[in-house]
């Protein structure tokens, strides 16, 4: 079956808690992953309002950074250090938003194919894990690919929340900023279950891919001393003496 299993990712759910769950752990472990696509689905569109808000403040400052500091320094009412804090915050949220979308894909795709191949998400990223340790190829290409979208996703998702503090403590009625301070932090923790399920998924499938090929080389070397042995007994047995052919006793009796 694993052979015929297409570009298959990606469970992603606190998969140890509810293997071999039968159909209601099944069922429950989809939902958790439908609720985690949304909950990721929900801080990626905060990040990107938050962006788009922030996106003054970064106009403010390229306009500031091309007047001389002699004027700048001149300025009153205008909280310049507050203003450039809000620009790296635009800075770091609008790099960061497509980072949440690609994560956000990898999910759903892995929803996408437990669904369509009839399995919780705990037994796809099995499949998935094993296929890379086992066949190579394209399967680990495919497999470390939407690992290093989720591992971005928590790195970024980290800077994000440091900014959205920043901001919040500015100015707390930024449109999104709010919602995105508290439910990053949600998301952050997701992720930590993520990145648990896909640890253990991954030691558990080279440990497989280690036992079998161990298994292999006994095989392979039994069968070499098979054939050793074979060809031992071939070298040491005597020399098989000719029978004479029926023609050649008519000749020794005349």
């Amino acid at each position: 079956m694993k052979k015929h299993i297409t570009i298959f990712l990606v469970s992603l759910t606190s998969a140890s808690a509810h293997a071999g769950g039968g159909a209601t752990g099944g069922a429950t472990e989809v939902t958790q992953l439908l609720n985690h696509i949304e909950l990721v689905a929900q801080v990626g569109e905060a990040v990107q309002t938050t962006s788009n808000t922030l996106m003054t403040a970064q106009a403010t400052m390229q306009m500031l950074r091309q007047l001389s500091p002699d004027v700048v320094s001149q300025m009153t009412g205008l909280p310049i250090d507050q203003v450039e804090k809000m620009a790296e915050a635009y800075t770091v949220m609008s790099q960061a938003t497509q980072v949440y979308q690609d994560a956000e894909a990898v999910l759903r795709k892995a929803q996408q194919d437990a669904a369509r191949l009839k399995i919780p998400p705990s037994e796809l990223l099995r499949y998935k894990a094993e296929a890379a340790y086992r066949h190579g190829g394209i399967y680990q290409q495919t497999y470390e690919q939407e690992q290093a979208k989720l591992k971005r996703l928590a790195e970024v998702s980290a800077d994000v929340q440091r900014q959205a503090e920043e901001v919040k403590s500015i100015d707390a009625n930024v449109k999104g900023i709010q919602f995105l301070a508290g439910q990053n932090v949600k998301m952050q923790a997701v992720l930590g279950l993520i990145g648990d399920s896909i640890h253990t998924a991954n030691a558990n499938a080279a440990r497989e891919a280690a036992l079998k090929q161990a298994e292999l080389e006994r095989v392979q070397k039994r069968e070499a001393e098979l054939m050793d042995a074979i060809k031992r007994k071939e070298l040491e047995a005597p020399p098989v003496t000719r029978l004479p052919l029926p023609h050649e006793f008519a000749k020794g009796g005349k």
